[in-house]
């Protein structure tokens, strides 16, 4: 299939609020090159991926394929999306997912054609095909977003996180789709944290910052390092502080994990330590590992090994030490509840009374003085939680979170789709909560947030530790995100095939869902 003129995206701009999403925005992807396309947490990449995907519609600005003008409502089979998160049917089975929104009228359940047997039986899920989804593991769950948009007859792939569940054999044999789709005229764009795997297979890469374009390599220039460098260019930078030294080195560790493995196989044999005063952020690509690691810190993913707080508390009553917030602060919070009362949800101590009846008076003071502490800006704190601005609601969550003063507070994407006034107040938070003999553990996929916060890196490839750097001794965010980059390609070049992650798709054999 071919597609003379390709993709131009032109003057694309996308506003949620008082965020600007995308501003401007000017792409063009070629017939035959795979595009890749790169930039830290709220560059605008996802909005730019829902747009193509017909999950939203732009404010203004044009997208042509193939030199004609394109909508999603009119010309919508034109671009085959593989989502970051599946967006499938669990209640349906594998080769019906693959054909939703192509099935024939025929009476009866609908069956699999000879060219979608043959894409199951390439991608290694033709034994579960007809298992109901629900019932496999989130591996089958990608090959399946993969199967469904390689089935249709697309003029234009977009692969967003693709291979964050696959393993390394995996990922190599979804690169090798996508060159052939390449080859054959296709467009292929790819949008990924994972810098080494874009630097080899994609001939260039748009770097986006603030919802445009800010940087474009290829060539020489198109190297995992240089990519990196670009992430992190032109943000504001507050570390270099050598008296962040003092708490990674000299303090008691608060928390600490011996041969710490993951049930379902994504981490293994993690010796990790927190100590009092001390913000450690765990860097890794997604499937790596590291986001199951922190939050099975807090007790939401099972793990077994060993895990103490204080050198006394362990197992489950270790983790009730550990408070968490997650990545999407929708998670943390009740959007049907006022501001008060997402601040005091978590105090039950605080404001339950006799029975458990709830005292009012004593909410509302203890959400006066945490919205006081934890500077969060809205009129009143009846207004509803949805009503704030992104960085207040994440105020919101954290300060629910550490108003109950736990010994560890883990966070995922603390500043995620935050601005860079609300970014410094909730590092400052975090900063004070550490100094009150507390601890920090995060999890990260931008340097320059790590290099802002952070005391300690905890570098975590194919589901081990690689190695520990202590943020200090790095100038600024693009010598830590290069050193970071080379180290985790040079270990993937290395041992191509490190490990399985328990989740080979050549194991998953019966009608079952069985592993």
């Amino acid at each position: 299939m071919t597609n003379a003129g390709g993709v131009v995206i032109r003057g694309l701009r996308k506003r949620f609020g008082d965020t600007v999403a995308l501003d401007g925005l000017d792409l063009q992807a070629t017939p035959g090159e795979i595009l890749g396309v790169a930039g830290p947490n709220g560059a605008g990449k996802s909005t730019m991926v829902r747009i193509l995907a017909g999950e939203e519609s732009p404010d203004s600005g044009d997208i042509e394929i193939g030199g004609s003008s394109w909508s999603h409502a009119l010309d919508g089979h034109r671009v085959a999306v593989v989502h970051q998160e599946p967006q499938l049917f669990p209640n349906l089975t594998v080769a019906e997912n693959i054909q939703v929104g192509r099935e024939s009228m025929r009476r009866g359940r609908p069956r699999a054609t000879g060219e979608e047997v043959a894409l199951m039986q390439q991608l290694d899920i033709a034994g579960v095909s007809g298992v109901q989804l629900e019932l496999l593991p989130l591996a089958v769950h990608q090959k399946t977003e993969i199967a469904r948009a390689l089935s249709r007859r697309a003029d234009v792939f977009l692969f967003d996180e693709p291979n964050s569940a696959l393993t390394e054999d995996e990922s190599e044999e979804l690169f090798e789709w996508m060159h052939s789709l390449a080859r054959a005229g296709s467009v292929v764009i790819l949008v990924s944290h994972r810098l080494g795997e874009m630097a080899a297979h994609c001939g260039r890469v748009c770097v986006l910052r603030d919802g445009k374009v800010a940087a474009e390599l290829s060539g020489d220039t198109l190297r995992a390092e240089q990519i990196a460098r670009e992430l992190v260019v032109g943000v504001r930078q507050t570390a270099g502080d050598p008296s962040r030294r003092v708490a990674a080195r000299e303090n008691r560790p608060l928390l600490a994990t011996h041969r710490w493995t993951h049930r379902g196989g994504r981490f293994h044999d993690i010796d990790f330590t927190a100590a009092a005063g001390e913000i450690v952020a765990v860097v890794g690509v997604e499937g790596a590992g590291g986001r199951e690691l922190v939050q099975s810190l807090a007790g939401l993913q099972r793990a077994d090994g060993t895990i103490s707080v204080r050198g006394k508390h362990s197992g489950r009553a270790a983790t009730s030490h550990v408070e968490f917030v997650g990545a999407d602060r929708h998670d943390s919070l009740f959007t049907n509840l006022t501001v008060e009362e997402n601040l005091v949800v978590r105090q039950y101590a605080g404001i339950a009374g006799r029975g458990g009846w709830l005292r009012r008076k004593a909410a509302r003071q203890l959400a006066q003085e945490a919205r006081a502490k934890f500077v969060v800006k809205t009129q009143d704190i009846d207004s509803p939680i949805r009503s704030l601005s992104g960085g207040n609601q994440q105020k919101v969550a954290i300060a629910a979170a550490l108003a109950i003063d736990p010994t560890i507070v883990v966070l995922e994407e603390p500043t995620r789709g935050v601005d860079v006034g609300s970014k410094a107040e909730i590092y400052g938070l975090l900063r004070d909560f550490s100094k009150r003999d507390r601890a920090v553990v995060l999890y990260c996929t931008e340097f320059s947030e790590v290099f802002d916060v952070a005391d300690r890196a905890v570098i975590v490839s194919s589901g081990h530790i690689l190695d520990t750097v202590d943020v200090w001794r790095f100038a600024d965010a693009e010598s830590l995100a290069e050193h970071v980059t080379a180290l985790t390609v040079r270990e993937r070049e290395r041992s191509p095939a490190i490990r399985d992650d328990g989740q080979n798709l050549s194991r998953v054999t019966d009608t079952k869902g069985q592993t």
